[in-house]
């Protein structure tokens, strides 16, 4: 799996990762950041589930994922 692009929302706190399987289909991958007050640190953590489905083209991905954002 390729990773293509990254969408961030607009306070940077959630992230859609767009990857390019072997058959050259597009998947949606989900993060978030949270961040540990103790630690003081950023952390950025993988959210399930996915955004469902397989994209055959890349401006139809992409899309999907600044609408999931917004």
């Amino acid at each position: 799996m390729e990773k293509i692009e990254r969408v961030s929302s607009v306070c940077g706190m959630r992230i859609i990762e767009i990857t390019r399987d072997g058959d050259g289909s597009y998947l949606l991958r989900k993060f978030v950041r949270k961040y540990d007050a103790e630690e003081e640190k950023l952390y950025e953590i993988r959210e399930y589930p996915d955004p469902a489905g397989r994209f055959g083209d890349f401006e139809s991905a992409i899309q999907e994922a600044r609408d999931i954002l917004r």
